[in-house]
């Protein structure tokens, strides 16, 4: 028997406290015991474009989002206009009845191939191109609908709070929300607990959208006869938990790793990360804290650069001078830092690269899905630049690869590349205590010298590759982006220029050795199924939902995820791919990077692939039917187009 389950969406425009009915709505499940995920979707506009985000919520954690919902708020014309038609037959439809007679062609923020499409459906239906005739259509889909008076139940509530009409405008988020989730049968207290944690630090606003909530129960009860669905309680009532996006587990995982110099300059979705340690420093642990996790007492660094080559910059000097040290940004402002990233390869200075990839090439989509810069981050930088490149799936893996990423850095004195994207960016998901588990971080520095003897040289030839590291400052020594002696200084002598070349080889062979085989793949599923599914980073959670999705319809599938690009796990990589029958890779990009990977590390050619280039997420059920058209019918290559 399946877990209970719901499934919905939020719309409306930017601005319009989208993110906060989401948030209000997350909490509201969490306390009734449900395990939940939402992610966001949004415009690169800054206020009026559409906006929405969708959650999903069951006694486990589920791993995706997918289409069509059980149910959606549309707070405006243009969301009633843009996802009437993207819940099931027997879902429910929250809308705002004064939207109704909204003409397509008066949504300014509406793009016009969307007002194209929509013209054309209702014409031929014999509709007029109205955000009404959405409201007929879903209803003849079989949906619901529930048209709320908006500016009705403002005006009542301005008179119950004695607030202006204005400072109480927005809670019409709140009015949305809470008519969806009572109506599939969330208890209002639920609801109201999850407005009074939103607003915990804003008790004016939390009283005003309490009783904005009320307001819609009222509503509800009076004019559709209450809920229409009785949910059950969940199993985690009363535990504790953690809703966080995957920009915070990134945040927490470098404050936690003992992060104590970050530098980025403003990028979506990278900044939310930064934002984030601004707000939560760990300078502010107590000292009891700060001696359990081994975190010096320096405390942190953040600094907002005026481009991302000083960031890069900044982040290397506090490196060489001894700070754990990491930059943050995403695809074109990773493209302003190549050079700087081969100045750190030279010089062997510890530095994180935390790259949150989106839709390219160019600005692109810079609001929006993408895997596309696996390849970029792999050979970045000019000449021969090995550097370790990780990519995280989950929330879970974000915060422990982290403070990895910073250990890596420190003990091979070398760039590390952390590759997350958008989707794990604005993703929130429930996470618990032993998941998340302060006590399991190590922090490795690497061999360091506080205070190196007189005849210290900073580039010493070793059997391993690794020199002795020692701050600037500690020491007279040279730091340079020339070739160099052992002591630093510049040189174009050939026979030192080999055996420095080779010490930055075996560096690299170093790193591959010592890094133990279940930290570059894993494989999950039965080992000796005979179609293995191939990908890396956010796919993940996505893949494990279609491996069930698939095992319902008879089809027995395991998955390879790749967790580390550089240096390549060609070996592990190609003992799991050779055993199986078919292999189907799937990614967020149309040049198949990572297939491309496998072919040139291992020689091993995939055949299948499934691809989304739309910049919306994944879905766990069009993964599971592409893998099944491919069985069925032998297709190399099938596109899933799915989302708003």
């Amino acid at each position: 028997m399946n877990d209970p389950e719901l499934l919905f969406l939020i719309g409306g425009p930017q601005g319009g406290g989208i993110e906060s009915a989401g948030q209000i709505a997350l909490k509201s499940l969490v306390l009734k015991g449900y395990a939940v995920i939402g992610t966001r979707d949004y415009k690169s506009n800054i206020m009026g474009a559409h906006s929405y985000y969708t959650i999903r919520a069951s006694f486990r954690r589920p791993g995706a989002i997918h289409f069509p919902v059980d149910a959606a708020v549309a707070l405006d014309a243009e969301s009633l206009l843009t996802h009437f038609n993207d819940v099931r037959e027997g879902g429910i439809l929250v809308y705002d009845s004064g939207s109704l007679n909204t003409k397509i062609d008066t949504i300014q923020p509406m793009e016009q191939a969307l007002k194209n499409r929509l013209k054309s459906l209702f014409a031929s239906k014999g509709l007029p191109p109205i955000a009404e005739s959405a409201a007929k259509l879903a209803e003849e889909n079989g949906v619901k609908l529930i048209g709320l008076p908006m500016r009705e139940l403002v005006r009542k509530l301005a008179e119950r709070t004695g607030a202006s009409l204005t400072s109480v405008a927005k809670a019409v988020n709140t009015m949305g929300v809470t008519t969806l989730l009572y109506l599939m049968g969330v208890e209002p207290s639920f609801i109201e607990k999850g407005i009074a944690s939103h607003f915990a630090a804003k008790k004016k606003v939390a009283d005003i959208n309490v009783e904005a909530a009320k307001l819609a129960v009222e509503y509800v009860d009076s004019n559709f006869g209450g809920p229409k669905g009785f949910l059950p309680d969940g199993p985690n009532t009363g535990k504790k938990v953690m809703l966080a996006t995957g920009n915070d587990m990134v945040a927490m995982g470098k404050i936690t790793g003992g992060l104590t110099f970050q530098s980025y300059y403003p990028i979506t979705p990278a900044s939310d990360e930064a934002i984030y340690m601004e707000r939560f420093r760990y300078n502010e642990l107590t000292e009891e804290a700060r001696e359990k996790l081994g975190i010096p007492k320096l405390g942190t660094v953040i600094v907002q650069t005026e481009d991302e080559l000083s960031a890069i910059m900044m982040a290397i000097g506090a490196g060489s001078a001894g700070a754990r040290a990491a930059t943050s940004t995403s695809g074109p402002g990773f493209a302003l830092m190549n050079e700087a990233i081969s100045l750190a390869i030279m010089a062997e200075v510890p530095v994180v690269l935390t790259i949150w990839m989106r839709g390219g090439p160019s600005t692109g989509l810079p609001t929006k899905e993408g895997q596309q810069d696996l390849l970029h981050a792999m050979f970045s930088g000019h000449g021969d630049n090995p550097k370790i490149v990780l990519a995280s799936g989950d929330h879970v893996e974000a915060f422990y690869d982290a403070v990895k990423a910073l250990n890596w850095a420190e003990k091979y004195q070398t760039p590390v590349i952390h590759l997350l994207d958008k989707y794990l960016a604005s993703t929130t998901t429930s996470l618990y205590p032993e998941e998340i588990d302060p006590s399991r971080v190590v922090i490795d520095r690497g061999e360091r010298l506080e205070e190196p003897p007189s005849d210290y040289k900073r580039y010493k030839i070793t059997e391993s590759g690794i020199s002795p590291f020692a701050p600037i400052g500690s020491r007279e020594m040279i730091l340079t982006g020339l070739e160099h002696t052992e002591e630093g200084f510049p040189t174009e002598d050939p026979v030192v220029r080999d055996e420095m070349m080779a010490k930055r080889r075996r560096k690299f062979q170093t790193i591959a050795k010592e890094i133990p085989p279940e930290e570059k793949v894993v494989l999950h599923g039965d080992p000796d199924a005979k179609i293995t599914l191939v990908s890396w980073g956010s796919t993940k959670p996505i893949i494990l939902e279609a491996l069930k999705l698939l095992e319902e319809k008879g089809v027995k599938a395991n998955f390879l995820q790749i967790r580390l690009f550089y240096p390549f796990p060609a070996k592990e990589v190609l003992d799991v791919l050779t055993r199986a029958e078919t292999v189907i890779n799937i990614e967020q990009n149309d040049l198949l990077q990572a297939a491309f990977l496998i072919r040139g590390f291992t020689g091993f050619s995939i055949k299948h692939h499934v691809k989304k280039l739309n910049g919306r997420p994944l879905w766990d059920t069009e993964v599971a039917q592409a893998v099944l058209e491919i069985l069925e019918t032998g297709k190399e290559e099938v596109v899933v187009k799915g989302g708003a």
